[in-house]
C-alpha cells in the first residue's frame, strides 16, 4: 500500500512511522510546515523546499496571520505556495492508497481543500490537545468539525478521545487505542535505570505555554524550597520565560537547578538517561493527551506526577497507588502538596515503581509494532 503521511517533523511522528519500514508498504512523507526530513526519515520518499513566494512579503502580513487566521487563510494562495496547493500536486502524482495526517492543526487542515478536489482515504493521528483542548475553539471548531467529518479512520493514544470521537457518530472508523509514538524497546531502557532506593532527582518538564504550566510547579517549588534542599533540581525543555524563573530562584535561595532550553535540547539518550536517575517525574498542563513523556517516566522508574486534563492519564495512572495526580494545574498550594507527599513516602514511591514496571510491559516495542501494522492492513482491505 502507498501511504502518504502528512506530518511535523518531530521524533514522535518519526517513532510512528519507522514501525512501518520493510513492512511492504511504500511510504511518503509531507510536513505542511515545511522543515527539513527528519533523520530516521530518511528512508522513505519524502517532499521538502516547497514552499515559495508567490510575491515578496507584504507588510503587515505577519499581523494578520497571527491576529486574523481566518483572512490569512483566504489571501495566503497569493502570497505564496500553500500546504494545500502542494498536497493536491503530490497527492495526484503519487496516488496513494491512504492519507495519514499526525496531528491536527498544522497538518490535517491542509487536506481539506485538497479534499474537495481529490477523492482519497484519510486516515488521522489525535495528538496530545488537538481535540480536547480545541474542539470548542472559535476558529478551530468549525475546522475540526469538517476534518473530522471527512476521515475514513482515527487513531487516537487515550479513552478521552476516542470516547469523544465514537459519541460523534460519524462514519469514520475508530482505531484501537495505541501509543502515538509508538512502543518501547523496554530492555534497551533498562540499562539507564538506577535503583530507587539511590535516586534524588527532581525531574520537571519545562513547558510554558499555551497547554503547558511549568511556572506553577517552580512557584509551588519556591513555595516549600527549605524541603528540597537536598533534591537536585533539573528542567528539561524549558521555555525562555521558565529558563528566567530557574535564574531567579537560583539567585534568591542559593539554589543550583539546572536546565535544558526548549531550543536547545539534551539528546533523546541524555534525557532518558535523567528519567532513569530520577526520583519522581513532574508534569504539568491545562490539556494534553498520553505525554510521551509521562510514559518514559513510568518505563524507567520515576515516579510520575502528572496533571490530568479530562481524567486522560486516568489511563495509565491510578491516584496513590502508581502515581500522583494533579487535579488543577494552576493551584500552585496542591502541587507543593502532592510533591512533598511524595518525597516523604518512600514506600509508595516503591511500590509505584513495581506496579509500572508491570504495567509498562504492554508498550513492548514489537507488541504495539504488531498491533500498528493490523491496522494498516486492515485498512488495506478496506481500500482493495
Amino acid at each position: 500500500m502507498k501511504i502518504l503521511f502528512v506530518c511535523q517533523q518531530y521524533i514522535h511522528s518519526a517513532r510512528w512511522i519507522n514501525q512501518l519500514k520493510d513492512s511492504g508498504h511504500e511510504i511518503f512523507v509531507f510536513d505542511a510546515l515545511d522543515k527539513p526530513i527528519h533523520e530516521t526519515l530518511k528512508w522513505t520518499h519524502f517532499f521538502t523546499d516547497w514552499s515559495k513566494r508567490k510575491v515578496k512579503p507584504i507588510r503587515g502580513e505577519y499581523t494578520v496571520y497571527k491576529k486574523f487566521p481566518g483572512i490569512y487563510d483566504y489571501i495566503s494562495p497569493l502570497l505564496k505556495v500553500t500546504a494545500s496547493e502542494k498536497l493536491i500536486e503530490v497527492i495526484n502524482e503519487i496516488q496513494p492508497d491512504l492519507v495519514h495526517s499526525l496531528e491536527m492543526q498544522s497538518q490535517s487542515y491542509h487536506l481539506l481543500k485538497a479534499k474537495k478536489k481529490i477523492d482519497f482515504k484519510w486516515a488521522y493521528s489525535s495528538w496530545g490537545s488537538d481535540l480536547f483542548l480545541y474542539k470548542d475553539h472559535p476558529y478551530h471548531a468549525k475546522k475540526i468539525k469538517r476534518v473530522l467529518n471527512r476521515i475514513d479512520y482515527a487513531y487516537v493514544d487515550n479513552s478521552r478521545d476516542e470516547d469523544y470521537l465514537k459519541k460523534l457518530d460519524l462514519s469514520m472508523k475508530v482505531m484501537p487505542i495505541l501509543p502515538g509514538g509508538g512502543g518501547y524497546p523496554i530492555e534497551t531502557y533498562r540499562h539507564y535505570m538506577q535503583p530507587v532506593s539511590k535516586r534524588k532527582l527532581i525531574l520537571i518538564k519545562g513547558y510554558d505555554h499555551w497547554a503547558g504550566r511549568a511556572l506553577k510547579i517552580l512557584s509551588a517549588v519556591e513555595s516549600i524550597v527549605d524541603q528540597l534542599r537536598t533534591y537536585p533540581i533539573y528542567v528539561y525543555s524549558a521555555h525562555d520565560k521558565v529558563i528566567d524563573r530557574i535564574a531567579y530562584l537560583n539567585r534568591k535561595f542559593n539554589l543550583q537547578i539546572e536546565y535544558s532550553s526548549r531550543f536547545d535540547q539534551i539528546s533523546q539518550e541524555e534525557l532518558l538517561q535523567k528519567f532513569g536517575n530520577a526520583k519522581v517525574s513532574i508534569g504539568n498542563s491545562i490539556s494534553d493527551g498520553i505525554p510521551n513523556t509521562l510514559l518514559e517516566a513510568m518505563l524507567l522508574g520515576a515516579f510520575p506526577i502528572q496533571s490530568n486534563p479530562g481524567g486522560v492519564t486516568e489511563d495509565y495512572i491510578e491516584n496513590g497507588v502508581n502515581g500522583l495526580l494533579i487535579d488543577n494545574p494552576e493551584n500552585i498550594e496542591e502541587i507543593a502538596e502532592i510533591i512533598l507527599l511524595a518525597l516523604k513516602n518512600e514506600e509508595l514511591i516503591k511500590k509505584a515503581f513495581e506496579t509500572n514496571q508491570e504495567k509498562v510491559k504492554v508498550l513492548e516495542y514489537t507488541d504495539i509494532q504488531k498491533k500498528v501494522l493490523e491496522t494498516y492492513t486492515k485498512i488495506e482491505k478496506d481500500v482493495g
